[in-house]
């Protein structure tokens, strides 16, 4: 006997809404998936991830907990959006903690009440609490965990439901995969130790802007820089306190310049830094206010903080 399931008018109004919803969550995951998998600058792509879930769940506020560094395989908060709080980037979870061993063993969404009943996570999860968790997702790929997502409460106020989590469950695959190739092209683009741009990569990056600025029109500086007298004090205090001078003054270049600003290891004690849309006097400036950093600060390693000074030369295309 051949039987009918039939539906009610509401019923059937109510299907048709989830299956438009599934619609629309595939496309968008389609149109995020290929615009994650063609970023590949890293600080970017991460932010596009984070605004895919503000957009797509309309929550309050959104974190990413990742590993950065191939020789430090914690996991740090890398960025938050949506928040106020002033969250910083110190390491939150060990690499073999039980929550980051827990995700890894099951990469789905997971609601923060079916976690906290678990006594071994709540010491994770306390680290976390600084950030309104209501949701974690796990990001896996190739087998293993490189990300986290944290998602706070939803604007509505209601739990995520099914068709959310399963949207999520697939944006953490397409964001677990990217963050990975963005990740490895990162670490092939920079320098070992000081974590600023190699030599290569700035003679490409160059070229692209002087490029750029014929096109439009619009100035772009380049400053030249040189440690004094590294030799002599590589000589006296030893290599291994010349590597600390090297890093903290890559260190003080970072957080000198924007964002835009492309900063690298030119060889040895000689670093380069391009200034896209910049002009001269602006760039003279910038040098100056590098100078003066790098001449106040007390570099570590010996019984007292040892001083360097630097010198700069800038040019304006």
């Amino acid at each position: 006997m051949l039987g009918w399931c039939h539906m009610s008018e509401t019923e059937h109004t109510e299907h048709i809404d989830r299956l438009e919803r599934k619609v629309y969550d595939l496309k968008n995951l389609i149109g995020l998936g290929i615009s994650l998998a063609s970023n590949l600058n890293f600080e970017s792509l991460v932010e596009s991830i984070l605004y895919s879930c503000i957009g797509q769940i309309f929550v309050e506020e959104v974190a990413i907990l990742l590993q950065i560094d191939i020789d430090v395989p914690n996991f740090y908060i890398h960025m938050v959006k949506g928040s106020d709080n002033q969250v910083d980037g110190s390491v939150i979870l060990d690499d073999g903690s039980p929550l980051i061993k827990f995700l890894d063993k099951n990469p789905v969404p997971h609601d923060i009440d079916s976690l906290i009943i678990e006594k071994d996570l709540q010491p994770d999860l306390n680290k976390l609490s600084k950030l309104n968790t209501q949701c974690i997702v796990p990001m896996k790929s190739k087998n293993s965990l490189n990300g986290i997502i944290i998602l706070g409460k939803k604007l509505t106020g209601e739990s995520f439901n099914d068709s959310e989590k399963d949207f999520l469950k697939d944006l953490a695959k397409f964001a677990a995969i990217a963050v990975e190739n963005s990740r490895l092209y990162l670490m092939a683009t920079l320098d070992r130790m000081t974590r600023l741009y190699i030599h290569h990569y700035f003679q490409e990056r160059l070229k692209e802007e002087l490029r750029r600025s014929h096109r439009k029109n619009v100035p772009v500086t380049l400053i030249m820089s040189d440690i004094d007298h590294f030799k002599k004090f590589n000589d006296t205090y030893g290599h291994q306190q010349g590597d600390i001078v090297l890093k903290e003054t890559a260190n003080i270049f970072k957080n000198h310049l924007r964002s835009t600003d492309i900063a690298a290891r030119y060889g040895g004690e000689e670093f380069a830094i391009i200034l896209p849309e910049t002009d001269l006097e602006a760039a003279i400036l910038i040098a100056e206010r590098l100078r003066k950093a790098i001449e106040k600060h007390p570099y570590k390693g010996q019984s007292k903080p040892l001083h360097v000074t630097i010198s700069l030369g800038v040019a304006e295309y």
